[in-house]
Parts: C-alpha cells; structure tokens; sequence
C-alpha cells in the first residue's frame, strides 16, 4: 500500500514522499515508505487539507526543554513519555502556552498561547530557502517545516538569519539523531555529523 495525500497531489506527492532525501539517504524502501506516511500526513496538515489542523498538547519541564542531566521524559497525552530531543523538535514552530503549577501540581498561573514563527516570517522563510536547506534534498517548502538553528529555549531569536527549512526526516536527523545544522557568515549551510556524548538517561515522569 503507498500513502496518498488525497485531493490534492496523488501519486506524485506519494512518489516524491517516498523517494530519497538526498544522496546521504541510505534508508531501505520499506522505511521510507513508513516515513512517507508521516510527510504526506505532516503535509496535508500544514496547507490545509484537512479542515482543522490536530492540537496535541505537551507537558514538560523547562529542565526537560533545557536537555539538562536527569531531567525527567515529557508527557504527551495519550502516548509514551517522549525524550526532550523530541520536545524540543515539536517546539520549534508550534503554539506555546506558559503553564505555571505548584508543588502539588495545582495550576496557579496561565499565559496566553504564542506562535514561535509567525505567518510573515514563515512566508518570508519560505521564500528565501523553497525548500529544505540539507544539502542534496529536494523536498519542497510545502514539505518542511521551520527550524531554530540556535533553540529559542536558549536564546535563540525567531528571525530569518536563525532559520530554516527542513523536511520531516533532516529535522528529526538534528534533534533526536544529534546531527548539527550551522549557517556560515556568507550563509552557506553546514552540517556537522553527531559526536559521542556520554550521560545519565532521562528519568521517567514523576
């Protein structure tokens, strides 16, 4: 069975989502395939194929968005804990809402919910990069999402020079998979590949 996007695309966008990412693509048909589901449905989402875009709502601690050392897994409703590599990934161009409990876990503080990357600068993203900036890929904008090259939990602003495009598979390659994504000074894009780091494992939640 291969994944179809629906009204708009068919088996072209199917094709295209399937296809390799790039001449560093070394995944087995089958996996790509798998992946393909997640970029077509990821795609249908983000230009309004389907009539409301899914709300998934995110606990996690600002150590936990901080990667710091033995912080605990964050709570997604309805799944597994998910590790702060994960966090950090859906955070980088989402709807953040500052949720202030207390010792008992009773909420005592609310803010309103803010978009990391706003319509201009993401229209404005889009224009400059057209697609996803890892070197070798072909994967058009409509088929990425918006990347903090310097995270915004630290420090990073949400401006074009700290910005890019990355299809579902690079993005994930920078978070969870530790590879490192840098603009030079003339704004060439480099990668740096993961280096070994040695650590405790994040704690399950409380």
């Amino acid at each position: 069975m291969h994944p179809r996007q629906g009204r708009r695309g068919g088996r072209e966008d199917s094709s295209r989502a399937a296809g390799q990412a790039g001449r560093d693509d070394c995944r087995p048909y089958h996996r790509r395939l798998a992946d393909a589901w997640v970029d077509v449905a990821m795609h249908a989402l983000d230009t309004g194929l389907v009539p409301q875009r899914t709300h998934m709502q995110v606990t996690t601690s600002l150590e936990t968005l901080l990667g710091l050392s033995g912080a605990p897994a964050a709570e997604m409703e309805f799944s597994l804990p998910i590790s702060a590599k994960a966090v950090e990934r859906l955070a980088c161009d989402c709807s953040i809402t500052r949720i202030v409990l207390d010792s008992d876990s009773m909420v005592i503080d609310v803010g309103r919910a803010k978009r990391k990357i706003s319509g201009p600068t993401y229209k404005a993203l889009k224009v400059r990069d057209q697609g996803c900036v890892w070197p070798g890929c072909d994967r058009p904008a409509t088929w990425t999402s918006g990347h903090h090259l310097v995270h915004w939990v630290r420090g990073g602003p949400t401006n074009l020079p700290n910005l890019a495009l990355l299809c579902y598979r690079h993005h994930w390659m920078v978070h969870e998979g530790e590879w490192q994504i840098v603009r030079s000074n003339d704004g060439e894009i480099l990668i740096v590949p993961p280096t070994m780091t040695f650590g405790p494992p994040p704690r399950g939640p409380d």
